[in-house]
């Protein structure tokens, strides 16, 4: 039986598969890359509907933008730092560099406690907080928020502290994270998301969760994903749905028609497994867990935006057979740009602290350099890409504590 509210709710909707119908009749090919269908099928359906229009007007175009979401603007790699192999991606991928800390002439707070410091350029630069960590500890009473288990625990982010630079103020190349999002949600969507990260950052209590190891494990691969549901009007207690999560192998393309599937399932991939350790049940989908604080302002719940942010994402990343972890560095690939990446993300695994790189910026946004006419219903402001019209967060983040 098709779910309704689950992972598989967007799928069912008549409208939808019309717009989907519709979008593949104005496109010059069947498939499309697989992050791409993930977002078409998981998207605001004002915004697919701006998106099938214009596709209708310039499908090449589209064509490109949609291998854009692939390897350019990296959507799901980005969101789980993770890389595949050469040999399965679907498009050539761009050289990228290391996210990098924007220039700031702000002065650091004294006592401030979210991992803030300034580099050798004197930029400010962002650590990870012990001081936040431990307020996470504290809220969760120093066990796993959903197997109850004690320690030992790991803190894990919601928002990829990996991705802490990703905040649209640097000029790239390409499109950004954030400029990518809004062209499948709504501006007023992806804003919420946005502003519950920006300008506060990555470090705070309400972006941390308290996991099991494994549990933390199978989140930064994104075998579950938690939909939030309800949080009191004291901020006391927050209601989430837990969901396993299929693990799909990458392909080079799918079938725009092609509905995915995301069933209720009572293990992860790889016969994942977790047990509430107080009563000894099984955590299957649907389970609903309960997020408590006593201290809604000293030890916030997890936000409720960012959660949900992370309900679509990890959704895009199983649908599109990015979840599981890949080598950082290939035989083939050995372009001065990709060892950097690939440093900056060992280095962020392993290390509290950040290079002291000065930031690059790019010429150009993406659209500008590809895309000779400006999509229909696409507004550029500055570097900014937005859509007109529309409706209306598990990183190799977090060193395992010793």
């Amino acid at each position: 039986m098709a779910s309704t509210d689950g992972p598989e709710a967007e799928f069912h909707d008549p409208r939808r598969q019309g717009l989907v119908q519709a979008l593949k009749d104005a496109l010059p090919t069947d498939t499309i890359s697989p992050t791409a269908w993930a977002c078409v099928w998981l998207s605001d359906i004002d915004d697919l509907a701006n998106l099938v229009a214009q596709a209708q007007a310039l499908p090449p175009a589209f064509i490109s933008f949609f291998e854009s979401v692939e390897s350019s603007a990296r959507v799901v790699p980005t969101w789980t730092q993770r890389k595949r192999p050469a040999s399965a991606a679907s498009t050539p991928q761009r050289p990228t560099t290391p996210l990098q800390p924007p220039p700031s002439q702000q002065p650091i707070p004294a006592g401030d406690s979210r991992g803030q410091k300034r580099n050798n350029s004197g930029q400010c630069v962002v650590t990870r907080s012990k001081a936040q960590q431990n307020l996470c500890h504290q809220r969760d009473q120093r066990k796993c928020i959903l197997t109850k288990s004690g320690e030992p625990n790991e803190v894990a982010h919601i928002y990829p502290f990996s991705m802490r630079y990703e905040d649209n103020t640097i000029k790239r190349q390409e499109l950004s994270f954030w400029d990518t999002l809004r062209m499948f949600w709504s501006k007023e969507r992806v804003d919420a998301w946005y502003n519950a990260i920006f300008p506060l950052g990555t470090e705070l209590c309400q972006n941390l969760l308290c996991l099991a190891p494994h549990a933390h494990a199978y989140w930064e691969r994104a075998y579950f994903a938690l939909k939030p549901i309800r949080i009191s009007d004291d901020k006391k207690r927050l209601d989430v749905q837990f969901f396993w999560l299929p693990s799909n192998p990458h392909v080079r393309g799918v079938d725009i028609l092609q509905v995915p599937s995301l069933p209720d399932l009572d293990q992860g991939p790889n016969l994942a497994r977790l047990f509430n350790h107080e009563t000894g049940a099984k955590i299957s989908s649907r389970c609903e867990i309960s997020l408590e604080t006593d201290d809604p302002v000293s030890r916030p719940l997890p936000d409720f935006r960012i959660l949900e942010m992370q309900w679509f994402l990890h959704r895009v990343t199983a649908m599109s057979g990015a979840a599981e972890p890949q080598d950082d560095c290939h035989d083939d690939d050995d372009s001065d740009d990709n060892i950097a990446e690939a440093l900056q993300n060992r280095w962020d695994m392993y290390t509290e602290d950040d290079w002291d790189i000065d930031i690059a910026e790019g010429p150009a946004t993406y659209l500008e350099e590809h895309f000779p006419v400006q999509l229909l219903g696409i507004q550029r402001s500055g570097h900014m890409i937005t859509l007109r019209g529309g409706g209306g967060s598990g990183e190799e983040e977090e060193h395992k504590e010793s």
